[in-house]
């Protein structure tokens, strides 16, 4: 093919990004596409470094990531030698973001190839990241900014372990880059205002199918779970406790999820009673609570759930391990704002050990207290001589 011809196609390269709109794109449907795919089947190895450089020159624009996605399937020019090639950090971000939205084969091939161990693969590993981190701010603020869940879209173009490291990578930055990252405490408080603003805010929208997609495998859920529970640093609780509502709602009683799950929440237990740390049992409280909303049929009601696990106890544990229990529950109290739960916990029976009914005497005594707190007039008198 000659020189003129080559420069034909560029040309048309040039005409669709002036001319297609984005509905055009989102439809897939270039005229003249096949007849250009033909062409380029028929370049030789000069030819196409005449076409590559061409397309290199072209400003990025609408229709561009289609007209990529033939010089990459040609073995003109990939997606990732694309970006790579380009200092722009403004172009690279654009053109990120027309890759989460179409073209996924594109995006696709830049992430089979960012998770490799070499200097090139850093670099896309960074602008991924830097990519799905403003998407994720940015569907914060508007959970349908973009018009389709690309983890869903892309999922029949990876292979399984290239798929769960971008569910991991998506894991992390939900985790531990969005918004909730408050004190356990304060969550303790928080948490029924949070499942109220999530449900509203995220039901139905494109940020939820993307979080759906997230905790598809709970058993890599529960792995960053128990991980959660190991470190100090802060996470996001309000995203936690919604991945975790969504796990829950996915999960029926005859899927092996569900013993994944209660597993887990056993373990947990085990975990407050023999290191007797409170920030366990504030996640136990906050983990138990979101999984009995959501689905009973998963662990039981909350009442169901805090009779087996703290009401009968005293069968399971040593006289020690049963105390430093009680006394974490006890510590708890003020952080409570919801009167159901408290009621949960003052109406329950707990069997005691010998000599420890005191423990539980007191505790009960105090959640009725803070219960007849939280539901007097709030309002302030004051006395003037």
């Amino acid at each position: 093919m000659g020189y003129t011809a080559i420069q034909h196609l560029v040309k048309y390269t040039s005409f669709k990004q002036r001319q297609e709109t984005r509905s055009r794109i989102g439809m897939l449907d270039l005229p003249y596409e096949e007849e250009y795919r033909v062409q380029l089947k028929h370049l030789g190895y000069k030819e196409k470094d005449i076409l590559k450089e061409a397309f290199q020159r072209q400003e990025w624009n609408v229709g561009s990531a289609r007209v990529l996605s033939f010089l990459q399937e040609a073995n003109v020019l990939t997606a990732s030698e694309y970006i790579l090639s380009l200092d722009s950090i403004e172009l690279i971000q654009q053109i990120m973001n027309d890759l989460l939205e179409t073209e996924y084969s594109l995006l696709a091939h830049i992430i089979r190839y960012a998770y490799q161990d070499n200097v090139q693969s850093i670099s896309l590993t960074n602008i991924l990241k830097d990519s799905f981190r403003s998407l994720l701010s940015d569907l914060n603020e508007n959970p349908n900014v973009i018009p389709h869940n690309y983890l869903q879209a892309i999922k029949n173009h990876l292979l399984t372990y290239e798929l769960k490291t971008l569910v991991n990578e998506h894991l992390q930055l939900v985790l531990f880059e969005c918004e909730g990252m408050l004190d356990l405490s304060d969550a303790i408080g928080c948490q029924q205002q949070w499942r109220e603003e999530m449900h509203t805010k995220l039901t139905g929208t494109v940020l939820e199918s993307l979080l759906i997609v997230l905790v598809h495998d709970k058993g890599n859920l529960i792995d960053m779970l128990k991980e959660l529970t190991k470190i100090a640093c802060p996470f996001s609780l309000k995203h936690t406790l919604y991945l975790i509502s969504l796990a829950a709602r996915a999960t029926t009683i005859d899927e092996l999820d569900e013993k994944l799950l209660k597993s887990f929440m056993k373990d947990l237990f085990r975990a407050v009673v023999e290191t007797g740390l409170m920030s366990k049992m504030q996640l136990l409280l906050l983990y138990a609570r979101e999984i009995c909303t959501t689905n009973a049929a998963v662990i039981g009601t909350y009442p169901a759930w805090y009779k087996q696990t703290i009401g009968e106890m005293t069968y399971s544990v040593k006289k020690d391990q049963f105390i430093s229990t009680m006394e974490l529950l006890t510590a708890l109290i003020p952080a409570e704002r919801n009167p159901e739960m408290l009621g949960v916990h003052a109406t329950i029976a707990i069997s005691a050990p010998a000599k420890c009914n005191d423990y539980v005497l007191n505790y009960k005594q105090l959640c009725r207290a803070h219960i007849a707190q939280l539901k007097s007039p709030e309002c302030t008198i004051v006395l003037e001589d």
